[in-house]
């Protein structure tokens, strides 16, 4: 026995790893909405519905008590339930839920079966938020490719016909919604296996629904077109009058202040209206790459006499994505030049500020002067009338010596005390001065 078998008997069936929380649900994902296999002729209803974030939970709740399934996190976005004549399946995404009604083709054609009186009737279960897309998906064998009495309930004016999956079924649809808002797609079976006839069943009902909202972007662009454009305006008038003062005399602080202010304030309507539709933009091309993922897929080929349907899609669905893109465009080009608009105005009132500063420097300068000066003045007088206070408390004292007989004129003893006074007080009040 070699040294490999060795290692592998004395290594346990299962080893105690610590397991990362979220493997268990990554392995569920993988798993998660399959494929369900369809043989023999049917018809499929699909609803889309919009659902925020506090709406799916009230969803999830009101689904399982209606089909009396309570799944666990790994299928919580996922549900395929079978009713007494029909099956439900239930997906939830990240905007969006959609409620797929199977039913054979006989028996919804006998009593005018609908999803509304199906699933949605009073009593039933109640529709978790607004329509966004609706699609009928019919399915027949048929081993003819084409028969023109099948396009009857079609508008020729948009009438798309593709050959799918190698041939083996042809897809048809005009992309017009009926009295009910439902738009119809014939699928016509030529020999696919029950496991392909599913995968088809669930790429042509994300077709439409993916297609629709792909197209929310496009009225997002058009909102988002008049705020753009006006900010483009008002950019242009605020550079206007910089140009102007720049070649002209300068604007004051407050002027230029004032058109900071305006920029600012452009500048913030920008970033809030980029913000608004981020997502809706992000989504857009989420959903345009499913949809061209999903034609890619099915491998569409021509059926002479009849537009294509990833053909007719795309003259819709590239001018929108174009628009999406442009306007994003638009956006980041008009932030780069309120940027630089911004830092010009700045520097223009930096340097506004710095000559008022200097100005004002220049102001308190002179004014220091002009305290010095008065300072020196106040010194001399006060020099003056100590002086005076001091000479005078000499003569009332040699006046009153003279009194006592000293022979010292009071008179001469006060003029000769002047110059020692004033010497000595010049000399104690500079010496304070230079000590504070």
């Amino acid at each position: 026995m070699s040294e490999l078998d060795d290692l592998l008997e004395a290594t346990p069936a299962t080893q105690p790893f610590a397991e990362h929380p979220l493997r268990q649900a990554i392995l569920a994902e993988v798993h998660a909405r399959p494929f369900v296999p369809i043989h023999g002729e049917w018809q499929i209803v699909q609803y889309a519905f919009m659902v925020d974030q506090d709406q799916k939970h009230a969803e999830r709740q009101a689904l399982s008590t209606f089909t009396g399934e309570h799944s666990d996190e790994a299928s919580e976005h996922y549900l395929h339930h079978a009713f007494e004549g029909y099956s439900l399946r239930w997906e939830q995404h990240s905007e969006f839920s959609t409620y797929a009604i199977e039913k054979p083709l006989k028996a919804a054609l006998s009593d005018d079966w609908t999803i509304s009186s199906s699933l949605f009737a009073s009593g039933k279960l109640s529709p978790p938020g607004e329509l966004i897309a609706a699609v009928q998906l019919t399915v027949k064998t048929a081993v003819s490719p084409l028969s023109e009495d099948l396009f009857e309930e079609f508008d020729a004016a948009s009438l798309s016909v593709s050959e799918v999956i190698e041939g083996r079924a042809t897809l048809v649809t005009d992309f017009r919604a009926n009295e009910e808002g439902i738009v119809s797609f014939l699928l016509l079976d030529h020999g696919l296996s029950p496991l392909e006839l599913g995968a088809t069943v669930r790429r042509v009902l994300e077709l439409e629904t993916y297609k629709t909202l792909s197209l929310l972007g496009l009225y997002e662009a058009r909102k988002q077109q008049v705020i753009v454009s006006r900010i483009e305006d008002e950019l242009v008038q605020i550079t206007s009058q910089l140009r102007s003062s720049g070649s002209k005399e300068p604007q004051s602080l407050a002027q230029n202040e004032e058109l900071l202010s305006d920029l600012s304030s452009l500048a913030a309507d920008l970033e809030a209206s980029a913000m608004e539709s981020l997502f809706r933009f992000g989504a857009t091309r989420a959903y345009s790459d499913i949809v061209r993922r999903r034609l890619e897929t099915l491998g569409e080929a021509s059926v002479s006499g009849y537009d294509m349907i990833g053909r007719f899609l795309n003259r819709r669905l590239a001018p929108a994505m174009q628009t999406c893109r442009a306007i994003e465009e638009r956006q980041a080009n008009l932030s780069r030049k309120l940027t630089r608009a911004v830092g010009l105005l700045r520097a223009r009132v930096d340097v506004e500020l710095e000559r008022q500063n200097r100005d004002l420097l220049s102001s308190m300068d002179q004014r220091a002067k002009f305290q010095l000066r008065l300072q020196q003045t106040v010194e001399g007088l006060s020099i003056a009338a100590i002086s005076y206070y001091v000479i005078s408390l000499i003569g009332y004292a040699l006046k009153g010596a003279k009194t006592l007989g000293s022979p010292i004129d009071p008179a001469v003893g006060m003029a000769a005390s002047v110059p020692l006074v004033v010497g000595v007080l010049w000399y104690f009040l500079r010496k304070l001065k230079a000590a504070h």
